[in-house]
């Protein structure tokens, strides 16, 4: 884990909330529900790449491309909704950002993170909101 590192152990400074879309059985009937599966993983939001509003027909929007790096066993997947709070492993109480996460790219280091402390996963954020 890249915190074994001391070079590094600063590097997480934003705090991740991830939701999940679940199966959740009520008798004989099968629904699907959010439910949180992970709450305040530190990570950093990197790579930032977020446009001004732009107009459609009915509405304007914003979109926003981003990465994200976490530790690698945290558990997040493919379409996962994240509640990313900008500055939340320093203490910051920001408004969180939501995301919708990408394939995650986990990079192991050869000798089991025993060495660098380096392993990690990254994953490809996609946000586009509603202007308001």
């Amino acid at each position: 884990m890249i915190f074994d590192n001391p070079i590094f152990s600063d590097w997480y400074t934003d705090t991740v909330d991830v939701y999940r879309v679940v199966n959740v059985e009520n008798g004989n009937i099968t629904a699907q529900e959010r439910q949180r599966v992970g709450g305040s993983i530190p990570c950093r939001v990197y790579s930032s790449q977020k446009s001004g509003p732009s107009m459609r027909d009915t509405a304007a929007q914003v979109q926003a491309s981003e990465k994200l790096s976490c530790g690698i066993e945290a558990d997040i997947r493919v379409g996962d909704e994240l509640l990313i709070v900008r500055g939340g492993a320093l203490g910051m109480a920001g408004e969180p950002e939501r995301y919708f996460a990408g394939k995650p790219q986990r990079y192991y280091d050869p000798v089991g993170g025993a060495m660098t402390g380096l392993e990690h996963q990254e994953i490809g954020l996609f946000m586009q909101e509603i202007v308001r």
